[in-house]
C-alpha cells in the first residue's frame, strides 16, 4: 500500500499531464484551422472600418472656476443678517460638490434652453432647438424601435418659452431635452485645490461650446442671487425705511420752518407750542433716521462682504479639443475582435465534437 502523500504526488502528476494534452490538443486545432483565423481576421479589419466610420467626431468644452467665499464681521444688523446662510452655504463651509450638481438641475437647463443663439450663421432659434437637431442628426432623439408607430416628439421643437403654460407635449420634449443634456456633462472638483471644473462634450463643436459657456455663466450667477438672498431682502427693506424716514423729516422740517413764518413776531406763548412740538418730532426722527442709516450701511457692508465670487480660471475657446478614433486604433480594435471570435469559435468546435454532445 502507498502512503498518502505518493498518491497525492502521482494524481497530481496525471492532472497536470492532462493539462499539457489539453493544451496542446487546443493548439494544434488552431494551427490545423488557421485559414478559419485568416478569415476571422479579415473580418475584424472589416469591423475597424465600420468602427471607424460611424464613430463621429466628439468636441470637448472644459470650463474650470473657483469659488471665494468669505465672511467677515460686522455688529449690528450684520450679525443678525450673517444668521441666515441662504440658499448654498452653510457658515464658513463651502459644499463644492453641492454647485457642481446645480449645474445638472433642470432649473439651469432651463435658463439655458431658452436662450435665442445663432450657430455658424444660422437662424437664429432657441438653443434647446439646437440641441434636438443635434440629437436627431445621431438619432438619439425620439428613437422609436421598428415595431413601434413613430414616436410623439419626433420632429418637434419649441415655439414658446413660456414655461408654466407649457402642455404635455411640451414638457415631455423638456423632460427628453433634459437628460440628454446631462449626457453631455462631466463635473469634478479637485481635492487639493478645490477647483472645480465642467466639461462638455458633443458632435456639434459650436453648440457644445455655446452649452459650456451659458452653463457656466447661468450657475454662477444663480449660485450667487440665490447665496444673498435673504441678505438683498434685509437691505432692501432697510433702504426702504431710511428712504421713508427721510421724506418724513423733510416734510416735518418744511412745516416747522411755516409755522416759524406765519408766526413770527407774536407774543403769545401758546403760539410756540405746535412748533415746540414739531421740532422734538424732528429731533426723534433724526435720531431715529441716524440709527436706520447705521443700521443700512452695515447691511451693505454685510451684503458686499457676504456676496461670493466665483472666479473663471480657465474658459474654453474655439477650436475645440476633439476626439475621434484613428485608423491604426480603429483597425487593432477590429483585429483583436475578430481573432477572439475566431479562436472562440474553434473552441467551442472542437469541444462540441470531443464531448460528442451532438452525436
Amino acid at each position: 500500500m502507498q502512503p498518502s502523500g505518493q498518491t497525492q504526488s502521482t494524481n497530481s502528476y496525471y492532472s497536470l499531464k492532462e493539462l499539457v494534452n489539453w493544451t496542446g490538443s487546443y493548439l494544434s486545432e488552431f494551427k490545423l484551422r488557421w485559414k478559419t483565423l485568416v478569415l476571422a481576421l479579415i473580418l475584424g479589419c472589416a469591423l475597424g472600418v465600420i468602427i471607424k466610420l460611424n464613430r463621429e467626431k466628439t468636441y470637448e468644452a472644459e470650463v474650470s472656476f473657483m469659488l471665494n467665499e468669505e465672511t467677515g464681521s460686522f455688529g449690528g444688523v450684520s450679525s443678525v443678517i450673517g444668521q441666515f446662510g441662504g440658499l448654498l452655504s452653510s457658515g464658513d463651509q463651502v459644499n463644492l460638490h453641492k454647485i457642481l450638481d446645480l449645474a445638472k438641475s433642470r432649473k439651469i437647463a432651463e435658463k439655458i434652453f431658452f436662450k435665442k443663439i445663432s450657430l455658424d450663421g444660422g437662424h437664429s432659434d432657441y438653443l434647446v432647438n439646437h440641441l434636438i437637431r443635434e440629437q436627431e442628426s445621431i438619432g438619439k432623439w425620439a428613437p422609436s424601435p421598428f415595431y413601434k408607430s413613430n414616436h410623439p416628439l419626433k420632429g418637434f421643437k419649441f415655439q414658446r418659452d413660456h414655461l408654466a403654460s407649457f402642455e404635455r407635449i411640451e414638457n415631455m420634449a423638456l423632460l427628453q431635452a433634459h437628460q440628454l443634456f446631462l449626457s453631455k456633462i462631466l463635473t469634478r472638483v479637485s481635492d487639493k485645490t478645490n477647483l472645480m471644473y465642467l466639461n462638455m462634450s458633443g458632435s456639434d463643436e459650436t453648440l457644445t461650446f455655446e452649452l459650456a459657456t451659458n452653463l457656466f455663466g447661468e450657475l454662477s450667477q444663480f449660485y450667487i442671487d440665490k447665496s444673498v438672498e435673504k441678505q438683498e431682502d434685509t437691505y432692501r427693506g432697510l433702504l426702504q425705511k431710511t428712504d421713508s424716514l427721510k421724506a418724513l423729516l423733510d416734510i416735518n422740517q418744511h412745516r416747522l420752518a411755516g409755522l416759524k413764518d406765519n408766526f413770527r413776531g407774536s407774543w403769545l406763548l401758546t403760539e410756540d407750542v405746535p412748533k415746540t412740538l414739531l421740532d422734538q418730532d424732528i429731533k426723534i426722527l433724526q435720531l431715529v433716521y441716524a440709527e436706520a442709516m447705521k443700521n443700512k450701511e452695515m447691511a451693505s457692508f454685510a451684503l458686499i462682504n457676504k456676496t461670493p465670487f466665483i472666479q473663471p480660471v480657465d474658459l474654453p475657446i474655439l477650436p475645440l479639443k476633439c476626439n475621434q478614433t484613428s485608423w491604426p486604433v480603429a483597425l487593432l480594435m477590429g483585429m483583436i475582435y475578430g481573432l477572439f471570435a475566431g479562436f472562440l469559435y474553434i473552441g467551442f468546435l472542437k469541444f462540441f465534437r470531443d464531448s460528442g454532445i451532438f452525436e
